[in-house]
């Protein structure tokens, strides 16, 4: 970490070592407020804009829209997009999770998905394909529509 201090860093420190302990830990709460926004940011924005998720569900949408359609495949899918889903979930709340004691997670965006998949893992189960069918629009629905609030749009650089 030290190799990674600029002269900015340093004339920041030293101007927190000269705060009194009060201001200190304003300070601190004040930083601790930022990550946790940063977080939340972060993390709607790398599941709800990921592109790879993106297609999967699109192409499972697509699947289930067919008259007759594998369970067995869609079950797959369905497997496949929870493991990244709570993939992206786990690694952003663990790299925030290191720098803020206590960091919430933030529940709009695991209970949303841990309720979507419950349903269709359940619905998969059942073998039933209009309730597949219909969970499955379900989950897209939900997620187009966390997509589009402010928080999740971010644009990526390349």
């Amino acid at each position: 970490m030290y190799g990674e201090l600029d002269a900015s860093d340093i004339e920041l420190l030293n101007a927190i070592s000269n705060l009194a302990p009060v201001y200190r830990k304003e300070y601190r709460d004040y930083i601790y407020y930022l990550l946790t926004k940063q977080y939340k940011r972060e993390l709607m924005g790398a599941i709800f804009q990921n592109q790879l998720l993106h297609g999967l569900l699109q192409s499972t949408r697509h699947l289930v829209e067919r008259d007759d359609f594998p369970a067995s495949q869609v079950e797959k899918r369905i497997g496949q997009m929870q493991e990244l889903y709570f993939g992206i979930f786990e690694q952003i709340h663990l790299k925030y999770s290191e720098l803020v004691d206590g960091l919430d997670s933030h529940e709009l965006v695991r209970d949303f998905g841990k309720l979507s998949f419950e349903n269709l893992n359940r619905a998969c189960r059942s073998g039933n394909c209009l309730l597949i069918r219909m969970e499955m629009m379900e989950f897209y629905q939900g997620y187009h529509r966390h997509a589009q609030k402010k928080e999740a749009r971010k644009i990526f650089a390349v």
